[in-house]
């Protein structure tokens, strides 16, 4: 109980990445870096899929119109995929947010409120973007510019957040002399 007391009533002081053992440095550098390879890999698929224009999106979740004669004919996602699209992708880029997070909330640039608002805007553009899918598949195509957005907001946040890491790791190593 005293230590719940003291964190609350004592000024609460910044910890960096100067702060963390060079090994949980290591392994933050190398979470970061396949983090960045697998999301940038992902957002590639998207493009591949979608071309990240709202109408295919759309179309990528609604299906092809079967009187429609032109291109491949492309199926609704059903009720049971857009479950486990939701499922897989909330769970995973949650744990995924989580530590870019924790990561950013380490960083000494920049300020701690723009630290906070990198580390909350993912997980809210997360609950937009999935909401925003389970509209645009049952009530309406034009919900995929809020996908859009939300989505290409978090990816955004995402970067950021990763050249904060990045950046904070190499000046702290190269204050070390560890180049």
């Amino acid at each position: 109980m005293a230590i719940a007391s003291s964190l609350v009533t004592e000024p609460s002081m910044q910890r960096t990445w100067d702060d963390v053992p060079p090994l949980v440095r290591s392994l933050g550098w190398w979470v970061t870096v396949v983090q960045l390879v697998g999301y940038t890999t992902s957002l590639i698929y998207v493009w591949h899929t979608t071309r990240m224009l709202p109408p295919e999106i759309a179309t990528h979740y609604r299906g092809t119109d079967p009187a429609a004669e032109q291109g491949a004919m492309q199926f609704a996602k059903s009720f049971a995929e857009m479950l486990t699209i939701t499922h897989t992708h909330l769970l995973s880029m949650a744990v995924i947010f989580l530590v870019t997070g924790l990561g950013t909330a380490r960083c000494s640039w920049p300020s701690e409120r723009w630290r906070r608002v990198l580390i909350v805007e993912p997980f809210a553009a997360l609950l937009v973007s999935f909401s925003a899918m389970w509209l645009m598949r049952y009530v309406d195509g034009r919900f995929a510019w809020l996908l859009e957005a939300s989505s290409g907001l978090m990816a955004g946040t995402f970067y950021v957040q990763s050249y904060l890491i990045v950046r904070d790791l190499r000046r702290t190593r190269r204050q070390r002399g560890m180049t």
